[in-house]
């Protein structure tokens, strides 16, 4: 797993190294700069012309020694310093004072004018303004050259490398702080910055390169980040345990309870995609109207059917209470339960969810999702029912869903993803993954998973249900709750990935992202034949 960091816990992070382990910062600085000129170099030709933007922090003492590797290895370099040289300090002072040795030429903050037209005549630039210490909107002059840098970037073509995060980023959740470089790369140090990953930070950083720059491994800072990121190799290491001798039984069993007469195809999607990610068994539960519907869709499945009756016209249609017995027995075998894909919300179903969540075992796995959140956000004794079965349930809400919950506009949640995961987390006592371009999974004990699979053709209908059930999937195979959810959320947007390669991402369907769940290659895994 990848620690994500933000710009306080690197910052203590730093002090710590230098401080408490005696790590010289120039030594660091040296690495973060020889980290950030090998990425110049790999790209740049030999005629190229490179500036170096620099600010008076310890980002801006990147840049001096950056600029200054660069002109040892024959690269064209001048260097900007955003204020007078007097400002700078310790070992930003010191890179600063070298430059001269190596004929580097530098322009003064009062040659502005200069600078301008320099930006547009060269072809990369290194923008070390700030680091992961801005916390106020940029202005002044400031402002005027970022806004001149994304000019020469759009329109003349001109390369741009961000040392650390982009300047005007704000490292830990991603906002613009007035306006912001927009960088072809990033090298950021040591672990991801939050900044990086959500949006719309993640738009202007661009390729993100993570150098390790001699920060040692158990550091106690970054020991106490709960926030986190995954990549194959992770993922693999998650997976369930497969047995060659072995048999359905071995590998749980899922209760899905989900469709309706006009959206049968949710149920099969979602059912559908816990096979594909391991499961044994697959029992859907969904009115008898449409049992035939799912056999043909899915003849793998089991059926639990049940009748839907009217009583009375004041309390609406209602589920047969015979049948309500047969719900309670397939509860009984299961070793998860998933609850929504295309539901709707009509009486019957609030009564089922109420039954379902009244008769599942305390310790088995419980995931939400679409109408069983809408279900959720108004009846609040059904609410009450999630938070008392001790952290073991998973809501995976869109923007939407989270918003009807949360009882906030979806610009307020969209604005500050974080803060949304955990307040639901707190509401529901629950794991929760927040479908979103960045979808984020939180835990009731802190953890905080950022998934960097997927792409904007899984904007698509049915797309969710797919998810619902990678992770109903993975929960009746044994993971913790938690665990099948970030690990669902990953294996969903990598199989995206994976059919977007082929198919392109406009036209990606839900079926597409089916086909794409196949386990051992999205996580690297042979494939036993033994």
């Amino acid at each position: 797993m990848k620690k994500v960091c933000t710009g306080i816990s690197m910052k203590e992070t730093d002090r710590y190294a230098i401080g408490e382990w005696k790590i010289p910062g120039i030594l660091l600085m040296e690495a973060a700069a020889r980290a950030v000129s090998e990425e110049v170099l790999k790209r740049a030709d030999k005629r190229d012309r490179v500036l170096v933007l620099c600010g008076v922090g310890k980002n801006g003492g990147d840049g001096f020694a950056t600029a200054r590797l660069l002109k040892q290895n024959g690269i064209n370099v001048r260097v900007f310093c955003l204020e007078s040289p007097d400002r700078l300090q310790g070992d930003a002072r010191t890179e600063y004072e070298m430059l001269s040795a190596y004929k580097i030429p530098l322009i003064r903050p009062d040659q502005v004018y200069v600078l301008e037209n320099m930006i547009i005549q060269s072809d990369w630039i290194v923008d070390s303004f700030f680091g992961i210490g801005l916390t106020r909107n940029v202005e002044g002059i400031v402002r005027q050259l970022i806004l001149r840098v994304n000019e020469a970037h759009d329109k003349n073509g001109v390369h741009v490398v961000s040392v650390d995060i982009p300047s005007g980023i704000h490292p830990d959740n991603g906002k613009v702080m007035g306006c912001a470089v927009h960088a072809d790369v990033t090298v950021t140090f040591s672990t991801l910055k939050a900044g990086l990953l959500l949006y719309p930070g993640r738009d202007y950083a661009g390729q993100i390169i993570v150098a390790n720059i001699g920060i040692p491994s158990g550091i106690p800072p970054l020991e106490r980040t709960k926030w986190f990121t995954i990549d194959q190799e992770d993922a693999a290491e998650l997976l369930p345990h497969r047995y060659r001798r072995s048999h359905k039984g071995t590998y749980g069993r899922l209760v899905v309870a989900a469709g309706c007469k006009n959206m049968t195809g949710a149920a099969a999607l979602s059912a559908k995609a816990a096979y594909r990610v391991g499961t044994g068994l697959v029992d859907v539960m969904i009115p008898k109207t449409v049992r035939s519907v799912i056999q043909s869709l899915l003849p793998e499945a089991i059926i639990t059917p049940y009748e839907i009756i009217r009583e009375n016209v004041d309390h609406g249609s209602m589920v047969d209470p015979q049948d309500l017995g047969t719900v309670r027995e397939s509860i009984a075998i299961a070793s998860a339960v998933l609850m929504g894909p295309g539901w709707s919300q009509v009486p019957y179903v609030v009564e089922l969810m109420g039954h379902i969540l009244d008769t599942i075992p305390e310790e088995m796995p419980i995931v939400l999702d679409a109408d069983a959140l809408n279900i959720l956000s108004s009846h609040e004794e059904l609410a009450q029912k999630v938070r008392d079965h001790g952290g073991r349930t998973i809501l995976t809400p869109h923007l939407g869903e989270a918003s009807r919950l949360l009882k906030r506009p979806v610009s307020e949640i969209a604005e500050d993803p974080v803060t949304a995961v955990q307040d639901l987390v707190e509401r529901f006592n629950a794991s929760v993954a927040l479908k979103d371009a960045m979808t984020l999974v939180g835990s009731p004990d802190g953890r905080l998973y950022f998934n960097r699979t997927g792409n904007h053709g899984m904007a698509t209908a049915g797309s969710g249900d797919v998810l619902a059930g990678v992770i109903g999937g993975l929960a009746a195979e044994g993971l913790e709750p938690f665990e099948a959810a970030y690990l669902g959320v990953y294996l969903h947007g990598a199989a995206g990935d994976q059919e977007a390669l082929i198919k392109g991402q406009y036209g990606l369907t839900a079926s597409d992202i089916l086909d794409g769940i196949h386990v051992e290659k999205l996580t690297g895994l042979p494939i036993d034949n033994k």
